[in-house]
Formats: C-alpha cells, structure tokens, sequence
C-alpha cells in the first residue's frame, strides 16, 4: 500500500474519524517509511532524494499521531451540566461543535462539546480544547513560536514563503504579522521581569548602557512619535527607539597606549599573549518607542528614554549586588544623561563617555586642522592618548589654541569650537585614566551592537515602513528572542495563557479519555 493510500484509510478534514482508523493509518504510515527506505537502499536511490522523501513521511506520520491524539480525547461529555466555581451551573450544548487547530503539521478538526451558563452565553469551557491546553487562536504554540524563529530576521512576506518550502502548506502574512503582536504584548511583560541571575553568578561589574536608534514608521504614525530629541534637518519618517541593556562584566585592566593601539588597529606581536577580554554575562536588552497612558481620562505620553531608562533601573536595583561598582556607560546625548540621572538618583555610579565616540569628534578636529592623512592620524593618537591619561582639559586648551594657530574662520572655526565644548560638558565622563586602572569598560561596543542586531537588522530594511505597534511588538520578540531566556519564555507564556483561556479547566481533571487495545 503507497503512502497516499495510507493516509486515505480516513478524511483528514474530518472530525469523524475514530481512534482505530487513526491508530491503523499511523501503523500502515509507519511500515511505509520502512519499505520506502529497503527499496532506496536496494535502488542506489541518492541521499538527497531519500532525505526529501523521509522529510516528507515524517510530516505525514506527524500529522497522523496528532489526529490520534486527538481521536483519544473523545467528545469531552461531562454530563449535562456541571457545577462550576461560585456555585455557577454551566450546561452542555446540545450537540458537539467542531474546534479547529494547527499544529507544525496541518489543520485538525475534531468534535467536543461546550458548558455554558445558558441558551446563547458565553462558553466557559471546551473540556478537550482545555485538556490540551490548546491556545486561543488557531495555531498552536509550538507552531507560533517556529513561525517567529523566522519572522524575527527576516520579512514576514520572506518568512512565509521559507515557512512554505519547508512544511509545504500556505502560510499567511497576516497571520504571521498578527501572532508577533500578539506574542510581543507577551514578551513586553516577560522583559519586564526577567530572571535575576544568582548573586554568585554575575561578574564583577555591573554595567548599564542606552542610546537611540531610528526606525522608519508609516506616514500615519510618525505624528504620534517625536522625531528627535534635538531638531534634526531631514528627520523624514524614522522615529527613535530608545535601546537599553544591562550585564555584568569582571574587570579588564588596559593601558591608555593599549587602547589607542585597539582604536587604530594596529598589529601588536604580543596580541597573542595578552589576557583574553571577559565576556559579558546575562546580558539583557530592551527597545521602548513612546507610550500613552490614561490618567483620570487625560492621555499622558511617556517618552521612550524615559520608559527605556525606568527598565533599567528596575534592571539595575534588582541585580546590583552590595559594594559592586554600577557603570553607566553612553555616548554624549544629554536627554539619555539627564532621564538616567534623575531615574538613578538613588544610586552611587560611573559615568562613562564612550571612548569610541570621544575618537569621532578628534577626528572630527584633526580635519579642520591638517589636510595630509598623516598629519590627522598623528593628531588624533596624540590627544587621545592624552585623553586617556587624564589631560582632557589641556586637550580641550590646546585645541583652541590651534584653532587661532591654523587661523581658523567661519564654519570651520565654529564646528572647532563645538568639538571643544562637547569635551568640556563631557569631562566629568571623560576620567579614563582612572576608569582603566579600575577596570571598567570606556567603549559601548555592547550597545552599539544591540541597535544593529536588535533594530537595524530587522527594522531598516530597504523599503521597510513599520506600523507603530508593530514595531513595538517586533523590537519587544526579538529581545526575548537574543536574550537568554527564549525557551523561559516560551514556558511562561504558555502557561499565562492557558490560565487566562481555560480558567475552568481543573472541572476536566476528572474526565478520562478513551482507550485502545494497542
């Protein structure tokens, strides 16, 4: 008997099958992969072809098991009426309905009746749909979840097709835009209280970092979301996500000509001998764009910075251990400064100006005064490794002294002397001599990568316009999805889910499913 003929012996799309027919099919299904793999071997059949045929019987024996679990549970009769918390009477309908599901390997249809407190009420139970923990829409979670696997890197119009070449059913955009809104609500309160790794677990340092990325937003919900914090020219339709992480690191102790060597590159014949950089531990990311909240009525809308650095916060005071140095590392924007002083009021930190944007503005300056490369590159070393042993004020001086040196005009002397008050309102930042000699990290490599992995990657492909939720709701799966706590994840939702769908599900505890002399 072919495979075909096998899963004929019943109508997949029918809720009629019994458990025999199911359980028969399933044997005939599995005796086929035998016979399929005898005759490719005697054959000289290639191991790509037999590979893509296993997959296909695999899909099929998949999906007859499922239709045999289903088969088992019967109709779900409680009899005809049952009595419920709150000496609430809930009442059998008068005839089964048919409930569908999708698993990984096709839609199921079976038949189970539904309790009710009445003619026309709102069903409180499916006794089979409540047995199996089965989700509110029609996917099933496991299902849910592989389709975002694919969907957190790639379009949702890509995902569906990769999902169709490999499971070989249509899978709609809609569907899949809708289950990331949906999973990302999810991942938003799940972020919110993640794990608190074991004190004896966390590294030395406990480091905290922000910044802000642009993502590009339909026309329709670029007016609900400030553009920047400062006016830019051509702001167009992006709009800021505010990107924030916590970790803990142990201490790295790096001279200044170390650093300077890093930032150019340069080849070191000791680079082999030298202490491996400590890795980052529990590392944990979020995105915030802005939210309205109700008070009394009035809609109150909470920046992103704000909402981002608030979880920080709460990331912060959770984690820290007592005398464990807090390092807030950023880059020079004064509104992330400003929110992360008055959330962190509380707290004793570091401030730390990220060294790799100290590098940019010196670049910046050593093409307003020299024209030759090598005239630039010999600028730059000199100040930041100036900069690095703690000379920042006789940088920002000599700075603008060469400014009048160079007899610098006009625009130029302008962008100059920006350079120089961007040091000046930053040294306090700037005290890298003793950030080194403590060991803390001075470059927000682990911020920046965030942005790109977690926005950028995803967000700013070309021709992306992003609805305003959905963007959330993506920026919120996929820090679930790169922390370390996927599979958590996954766990806590099912279960949070199954509490709120099937709220009556203990009155099944007693219902036994049907058997089978196997």
């Amino acid at each position: 008997m072919s495979l075909k003929d096998s899963i004929g012996l019943f109508n997949p799309t029918s809720e009629k099958n019994t458990p025999e027919e199911a359980l028969l099919c399933l044997q005939q299904t599995q005796e086929q992969v035998r016979h399929f793999i005898v005759d490719a071997a005697r054959s000289g059949m290639s191991f790509d072809e037999a590979e893509r045929n296993v997959w296909e019987m695999v899909k099929k024996v998949g999906f007859v098991a499922m239709e045999l679990l289903l088969r088992l549970q019967g109709n779900g009769d409680l009899g005809k009426q049952i009595n419920a918390v709150n000496d609430k009477v809930l009442k059998r309908s008068p005839t089964p309905v048919v409930t569908t599901v999708r698993s990984i390997f096709g839609h199921h249809h079976f038949e189970e009746f539904a309790y009710s407190s009445g003619n026309k009420r709102k069903v409180e139970l499916y006794p089979i749909s409540a047995r199996l923990q089965l989700p509110e829409h029609q996917w099933s979670y496991l299902l849910q979840e592989f389709s975002q696997l694919f969907c957190v890197d790639q379009a949702f119009n890509q995902s569906a097709r990769n999902l169709e070449t490999i499971w070989g059913s249509k899978f709609s955009v809609d569907t899949l835009e809708q289950t990331s809104q949906r999973m990302g609500k999810h991942a938003d309160q799940f972020l919110d209280r993640l794990p608190v790794p074991k004190k004896e677990e966390e590294a030395a340092i406990l480091v905290a970092s922000a910044d802000c990325k642009g993502v590009p937003l339909v026309k329709i919900d670029t007016e609900k979301v400030a553009a920047f914090e400062k006016t830019k020219k051509n702001p167009g339709n992006r709009r800021m996500a505010t990107v924030t992480t916590v970790y803990s690191v142990d201490r790295f102790e790096r001279s200044p000509e170390e650093i300077v060597a890093a930032l150019f590159r340069d080849d070191r014949e000791d680079a082999d001998n030298k202490p491996k950089r400590p890795k980052p531990k529990f590392k944990n990311t979020t995105a915030h764009f802005p939210t309205v909240y109700l008070d009394q009525d009035e809609e109150i809308q909470i920046s992103g910075i704000h909402e981002g650095i608030a979880w920080l916060t709460e990331q912060v005071l959770l984690r820290r251990q007592t005398d464990q140095p807090l390092v807030l590392l950023m880059d020079g924007q004064e509104s992330l400064w400003d929110v992360a002083a008055m959330h962190l009021s509380s707290e004793a930190f570091v401030p730390v100006l990220d060294i790799i944007h100290v590098s940019t503005y010196v670049w910046n300056a050593s093409a307003l005064l020299y024209h030759e490369r090598n005239d630039r590159e010999e600028f730059t070393r000199d100040r930041l490794l100036r900069i690095l042993n703690g000379e920042v004020k006789a940088v920002i001086r000599g700075m603008r002294r060469m400014g009048g040196v160079h007899e610098l005009r006009g625009e130029k002397l302008n962008e100059l002397e920006k350079i120089c008050n961007y040091f000046e309102n930053n040294k306090s930042r700037m005290e890298y001599d003793q950030y080194l000699k403590a060991g803390y990290p001075i470059a927000s490599g682990v911020i920046e990568g965030a942005c790109g992995h977690l926005v950028k990657d995803r967000m700013e492909r070309s021709g992306m316009r992003w609805k305003l939720e959905s963007a959330r709701s993506m920026l919120n799966v996929r820090a679930a999805f790169q922390s370390d706590y996927w599979p958590l994840f996954q766990q806590t939702r099912i279960k949070e889910q199954t509490e709120i769908v099937h709220p009556n599900r203990t009155l099944t505890e007693g219902y036994a499913p049907l058997t089978l002399a196997c």
